[in-house]
C-alpha cells in the first residue's frame, strides 16, 4: 500500500507499507515501512529524495519501531528516490527523528496498519 503525508497541504513524504503476517522467524505480524522524503516540487527528480525502512511490531500494548536494512516493496520501479539509507545511515542521519515521527504518524493514522499491529483489533477481526 502507498500513502502520502502532507503538511500545510503540501506533500512532504510518501510511504510504502508491507504487512507481513509472519516476518522471517517472528511469529507476530510486522509492518515494513519505506518512507521517502525530500523535495517534491515541480522540476525535482529522484536525486532530490531519499528513503529509509522502518520495521514496526506490537508487543503487548505498545508498538515498537526500528530502522531496518530489510525492505518490503522498493522504490526502484517507481523511480521515486535515488537512494535507500541503510539502518546505520538512517540512525546517524539528521532526518532520524523526522523518519521516526512520520513512521509513528503512519502506524497510528493508517487504519490498515493500525489494524495489523493492534492485537485487540486482530482478535476482533477489525
Amino acid at each position: 500500500m502507498i500513502g502520502v503525508i502532507y503538511e500545510d497541504d503540501e506533500p512532504i513524504a510518501i510511504y510504502r507499507a508491507d504487512i507481513f503476517e509472519h516476518f522471517h522467524r517472528e511469529p507476530d505480524p510486522r509492518v515494513v515501512l519505506s518512507i521517502a522524503v525530500g523535495d517534491w516540487s515541480d522540476g525535482t527528480n529522484r536525486a532530490d529524495r531519499c528513503s529509509a525502512s522502518i520495521e514496526a511490531w506490537a508487543e503487548e500494548d505498545r508498538i515498537h519501531m526500528a530502522f531496518s536494512d530489510r525492505a518490503g516493496s522498493t522504490w526502484q520501479e517507481l523511480e521515486v528516490v535515488s537512494w535507500q539509507l541503510t539502518s546505520g545511515e538512517a540512525q546517524a542521519c539528521p532526518l532520524r527523528e523526522a523518519f521516526l515521527r512520520m513512521a509513528d504518524h503512519i502506524v497510528y493514522q493508517d487504519r490498515r496498519l493500525r489494524r495489523a499491529l493492534t492485537p485487540a483489533a486482530r482478535a476482533q477481526g477489525l
